[in-house]
C-alpha cells in the first residue's frame, strides 16, 4: 500500500468551504464509488458538476490498494449531507453490491489498516464507522445513498474489534514540500541537518537545483517525549508530512501530551493538534 498525498493538489484545498478542529471529528464514514475505476482527479469533474467548493472524500483507495489522502483531517469534504462537520469519509473506488465491481483483497486490506489508524488518530471507537446510508436521513440528499457503501457494516465493525498484533514501530523518513524562496541550505538548517544529507536522501547533484513544489525526504530522527509530560509548541512549527504551518492557536503554546505515538518524526499530542514536526517541540 503506497500512500499518495494530494492534499495540496485537490479542488481548492487553500480555499475550503469549511474547517474544524482535529478534537471535533468524531465519526467515520464509508463509502464506495460505484466505478470500476477512477481516482481524485477524474471525481472532480463530477464535484464541480455539482457546485461543490471541496471534494468528496478525505481518502480514496484505488483498485490496485494504494490510497489517495485528499484532504487533511482540518478540512470539511461532502461525504454525507448534513453529517460532514465532525465526520472523516473513505471511500473505495468500486462497487459493494451484488454484481458490481466488487473491491479487491488488496482494496480490503488497505481499508482496514486505514479505518484503524484513523480510529487511534482521532480516537473513535468501532461502533463510529458507520457507512453512508447508516447516517440518518441520507436519502433526503441522494436517493442512491440507501445502498452506498453496499458493504455488511457489521461484519466491518465485527473485524475492527478484533485484537491485532501490533508490530514494533519503524522509523520512517518524513518529507518537506519546497516552498517560494526556499533553498537546500535554509531547509537543511529548519530540520536541524545537513546539505549533503539532503542530497544523499533526495539524490540531487546540483544543490542550487530544487523547485516549488518539491517533495524532500528528511532524515529520520528518533526523538521521543514521554506521555503524561507537557510540551510547548514552537512559533514555527510545521506539519511534520506536508511542511505546512500548523494553526496559530497551536504554536507558542503549552500542551499536556495525553499520549504519544513515535515513529521517526511522528507524535500525536493527545487531541490538541495532529502530527507534528518532534523537532517543533519542547519539554516543559
Amino acid at each position: 500500500m503506497n500512500i499518495i498525498d494530494l492534499t495540496r493538489q485537490s479542488m481548492n484545498w487553500n480555499n475550503p468551504f469549511q474547517t474544524r478542529l482535529i478534537n471535533q471529528i468524531r465519526r467515520i464514514g464509508i463509502h464506495h464509488t460505484a466505478t470500476a475505476t477512477g481516482n481524485q482527479k477524474t471525481f472532480e469533474n463530477h464535484w464541480r458538476n455539482l457546485g461543490w467548493r471541496n471534494g468528496g472524500y478525505h481518502e480514496i483507495i484505488l483498485p490496485n490498494g494504494d490510497v489517495e489522502i485528499c484532504y487533511t483531517p482540518d478540512i470539511v469534504v461532502n461525504g454525507v449531507g448534513d453529517h460532514n462537520s465532525d465526520s472523516y469519509h473513505i471511500a473505495v473506488v468500486g462497487n459493494f453490491r451484488p454484481g458490481g465491481h466488487q473491491p479487491s483483497q488488496k482494496q480490503m486490506k488497505s481499508l482496514i489498516e486505514r479505518i484503524r489508524f484513523n480510529m487511534n488518530r482521532f480516537t473513535i471507537p468501532a461502533n463510529r464507522v458507520l457507512g453512508h446510508n447508516e447516517f440518518p436521513n441520507t436519502t433526503r440528499f441522494n436517493h442512491r445513498s440507501n445502498t452506498c457503501p453496499g458493504q455488511n457494516m457489521n461484519a466491518l465493525r465485527d473485524v475492527l474489534m478484533r485484537p491485532t498484533i501490533q508490530p514494533s514501530p519503524q522509523p520512517v523518513s518524513p518529507i518537506h514540500t519546497v516552498r517560494p524562496n526556499e533553498t537546500l541550505s535554509s531547509i537543511a538548517r529548519y530540520y536541524r541537518t545537513t546539505v549533503t544529507e539532503l542530497q544523499r536522501l533526495n539524490h540531487i547533484q546540483n544543490v542550487n537545483l530544487i523547485r516549488v513544489g518539491q517533495v524532500l525526504r528528511l532524515p529520520t530522527q528518533n526523538i521521543t517525549i514521554e506521555a503524561g509530560s507537557r510540551v510547548r509548541v514552537n512559533d514555527s512549527a510545521r506539519h511534520w508530512a506536508t511542511g505546512e504551518a500548523i494553526p496559530n492557536w497551536v504554536r507558542g503554546r503549552t500542551y499536556g501530551v495525553i499520549e504519544t505515538r513515535r515513529s521517526g518524526q511522528e507524535l500525536l499530542l493527545g487531541s490538541v493538534v495532529s502530527w507534528i514536526n518532534l523537532n517543533d517541540v519542547t519539554s516543559v
